[in-house]
């Protein structure tokens, strides 16, 4: 019995490694063209405020399409805290913080934006501060789980994106999505992984959207 429930373990340990080893990339590099210093990072925008739930919205910049959500109060302020604080700890980058770039950018109502696509306007009000590069975060979905960690009526789901430009060009240095809804481990076995990462339970929006972020870091550009 016991070396049945060994070589089971051994399976699942195996499931586990290729799980996570199959949702990660290399991460990007720069090109000796491309000189990286100063990061401005930009605060995640609620695009469900702006285009309402329940309707597929193409990002502005990569052109991906999800499906808007939920996104509470406090939800973007926490993935822009939660990735600022890693890309501070993990990067050797000056982080600039760009809670006023929002003033720069001309207002829609007003009609001064014109043909611009939002990338050249951020690319525009960047250069305004003298960055290398900005890193722009947009959420589509952050639903809180209904029930408890154990037994739930829905379980959390979150949609986010977040892209880095070059701003000398307006190049896309990088780009990476999160679009997740927790499941139960009966519907994938493969998810054995993401599992037991979450501590075998249902866990919360703001858990689920912190794995998500964990996770494309593990693809950010490195100097």
């Amino acid at each position: 019995m016991k070396k049945i429930f060994s070589k089971l373990m051994a399976g699942m340990a195996f499931l586990v490694f290729s799980a996570c080893a199959a949702q990660v990339d290399e991460p990007a590099k720069f090109s000796k063209t491309v000189q990286i210093n100063k990061l401005l990072i930009l605060p995640f925008k609620d695009m469900s405020a702006i285009y309402g739930k329940s309707n597929s919205v193409r990002c502005p910049l990569c052109g991906q399409v999800y499906l808007t959500g939920e996104v509470p109060k406090g939800a973007a302020d926490f993935l822009t805290e939660h990735f600022t604080a890693i890309i501070k700890s993990r990067t050797d980058f000056t982080v600039i913080p760009g809670n006023h770039i929002n003033s720069l950018l001309p207002d829609p109502a007003s009609g001064g934006v014109g043909q611009k696509s939002e990338r050249m306007l951020l690319i525009e009000a960047v250069r305004r501060v003298g960055a290398d590069a900005v890193v722009a975060g947009y959420v589509y979905r952050f639903k809180q789980r209904v029930g408890t960690a154990y037994a739930v009526e829905s379980s959390a789901s979150v949609a986010f994106g977040v892209h880095m430009l070059n701003v000398s060009d307006g190049r896309m240095l990088w780009s990476a999505q999160i679009d997740e809804t927790q499941h139960p481990l009966s519907n994938n076995l493969f998810e054995i992984g993401s599992f037991f990462k979450r501590g075998a339970r249902w866990v919360t929006s703001e858990e689920l959207a912190a794995l998500g972020l964990e996770k494309i870091f593990k693809t950010f550009p490195k100097p």
